[in-house]
């Protein structure tokens, strides 16, 4: 935590001690803390074992957040025209949840990437639409960060993902109102014979993380996975070579009582705001 004064100067004026300025500036984010041990409910995969952190994985991180490494892509998500080149707006309409994803739900602002909820009557079964945004460009292993504030309701999914040429879904977060993250890697094969599995982490910390944003990120190496929050690597996975396939980068929200809780009444006008990504390479 950092605060920062100027403290202004004084003057007499009439035999009277004059206080002409005390400028207070407080910091635009605030780092997230744990609130209590990490936990997970799912066993390890073949192609993915956890492991404990280590000095050299808080090394790692600091050294691509310390600036002297340029990125391979980065945006603020603030012009729509660079938006539409580089994402695409995607739709699907599941009526299992309580919100459809539409494009109209996304918004390139210049508060950065929003991912709106809107009613919406044109849903199967739901009442309102929310937003995914996926990457047209693919990327593969490097650091990937961006700066989210989540949406301030319960039910709603505030999540960062990648998904990968071999089948892996990686979530970097899946955030729920107020303080909960699940981090995550599944397979989703395609051929009919092996079954989805997935493995992962719950995360809660102290902070309400729709006060302010935080940094929520991704080192992936050929040797495993580390996520990270505000700078401080928070679990890490070991994927034997397994996650290897160049991946889309996805920003999305979603609606459903599974979501932290029970999805209120009027969802409408609560959004997830992406404020900028950085991808870096290996």
């Amino acid at each position: 935590m950092r605060w920062i004064y100027e403290a202004g100067s004084t003057i007499l004026a009439s035999g009277a001690l004059c206080l002409l300025a005390v400028l207070y500036l407080a910091p635009s984010s605030w780092a997230a803390t744990l609130a209590g041990p990490v936990t997970w409910g799912s066993p390890d995969r073949q192609w993915g074992a956890r492991r404990a952190i280590t000095a050299a994985d808080r090394a790692a991180v600091a050294a691509y957040r310390s600036g002297r490494k340029a990125p391979i892509f980065s945006t603020d998500f603030t012009s729509p025209a660079a938006f539409t080149a580089e994402w695409s707006q995607e739709s699907d309409d599941n009526p299992t949840l309580k919100s459809c994803r539409r494009p109209d739900s996304v918004e390139a602002s210049p508060a950065g990437l929003r991912l709106k909820t809107l009613v919406d009557g044109n849903c199967r079964t739901a009442r309102w639409s929310t937003g995914h945004a996926a990457s047209k460009a693919k990327y593969g292993y490097g650091f990937y960060e961006a700066r989210i504030k989540i949406a301030d309701i319960k039910g709603v999914n505030n999540a960062f993902w990648l998904t990968t040429d071999d089948n892996f879904e990686i979530d970097v977060t899946e955030a729920t109102y107020p303080s909960y993250m699940h981090l995550g890697l599944q397979y989703w094969p395609h051929n009919g014979i092996e079954k989805h599995a997935g493995m992962g982490w719950g995360v809660s910390f102290v902070e309400n993380l729709s006060f302010g944003f935080h940094d929520i990120g991704l080192l992936w190496r050929p040797t495993g996975l580390l996520y990270e929050v505000d700078g401080e690597p928070i679990a890490a996975v070991e994927t034997h070579g397994k996650v290897k396939g160049s991946a889309q980068i996805r920003f999305s929200t979603a609606l459903g009582d599974w979501a932290g809780g029970k999805v209120p009444e009027h969802p409408e006008g609560h959004t997830m705001t992406v404020q900028s990504l950085r991808i870096f390479g290996p």
